[in-house]
């Protein structure tokens, strides 16, 4: 029976991936040999292709109950023991059936080792990285979808009230300082309504360039919600505008333009991890077609001549 099974993992291998590709150089160091073992997701992952001989992003998915995000940061770190051929399909690599191996054989030892790696400084960029990219966030809004829509459509007007208290205007992720001389009231209600427009062209553009470049256009109405959490940063952005400018009133413009633009490139990552979840690519690929929406957003703004900074 186990040899049945070692010659179908043989043969699954030989099928989908040439040899060669499997040959990874042992050029990787001890520290990360461990680090790629030393988390309970990476664990499972190796152990899923190792039993099956192959496996898909989805059954990942199914088993480890985790994130898309997630699920891609670990395969990432597993690079050098994981190889994906051209239909998508994970493999181990030599060194990587090699550390299944050694997974299967001292799985005790290596959870003993796992849990005292969890205080060292790499579990605490770990985790100051999924601070920086909202992962409880996104998991909650990812999970609770109808729940989270009233919270969706909060962080947008509460972005159209501050816009208006700061008189600014506010269109995606760029902002400026709006014309004087109307009524206080008349900022509020325009620029309520601008943030609500420019978020459905958000989901529209983003949905079109999903549909011409991943050939997705599957859980649109997942984007309803979850597009609201890289308006964030721009929330946080307008609070500090706001209190800065009561305090110190006399600050420097140039400040709050550095300000900006730290703000709107993390809205614009925040933008591309909601990207790699909805639509089940890789956080790279969600990144690329966030830069194409922004970079396109910014050239309309020039061509339409509004001095958006």
């Amino acid at each position: 029976m186990m040899e049945n099974k070692e010659n179908k993992k043989s043969n699954l291998n030989s099928n989908n991936i040439k040899k060669e590709d499997k040959d990874i150089p042992l050029d990787i160091t001890e520290d990360q040999f461990y680090v790629a073992l030393g988390h309970e997701i990476r664990r499972k992952i190796l152990k899923i292709i190792g039993d099956n001989g192959i496996s898909s992003f989805s059954t990942f998915k199914k088993q480890i109950q985790s994130s898309t995000g997630t699920i891609y940061h670990h395969l990432e770190v597993m690079k050098e023991l994981i190889i994906q051929d051209k239909k998508k399909k994970y493999h181990l690599t030599n060194l990587g059936e090699h550390a299944y191996q050694i997974l299967s054989n001292n799985i005790e030892s290596i959870e003993i080792v796992a849990k005292q790696d969890e205080k060292t400084e790499f579990n605490k960029e770990n985790r100051l990285y999924d601070y920086f990219l909202l992962k409880k966030l996104f998991d909650y809004f990812s999970s609770n979808t109808n729940k989270t829509f009233l919270i969706s459509f909060g962080i947008l007007l509460l972005i159209g009230v501050l816009s208006g208290i700061n008189n600014l205007q506010i269109f995606l992720f760029f902002i400026r300082q709006a014309q004087v001389g109307e009524p206080l009231y008349y900022y509020f209600i325009m620029d309520a309504i601008t943030i609500f427009i420019s978020y459905f062209i958000l989901i529209t553009t983003t949905e079109i360039l999903s549909y011409f470049i991943f050939n997705n256009h599957n859980n649109w109405k997942k984007f309803l919600n979850i597009l609201s959490i890289p308006y964030i940063p721009i929330l946080i952005y307008l609070g500090i505008y706001a209190i800065s400018n009561l305090v110190f009133p006399t600050i420097n413009p140039l400040f709050f333009d550095i300000l900006l633009l730290l703000f709107q490139v993390w809205s614009m990552i925040l933008l591309a991890k909601a990207i790699s979840i909805v639509k089940l690519v890789k956080f790279e690929r969600g990144l690329l077609l966030a830069i194409l929406i922004d970079y396109g957003t910014f050239m309309i703004m020039l061509i339409m001549n509004n001095p958006y900074r």
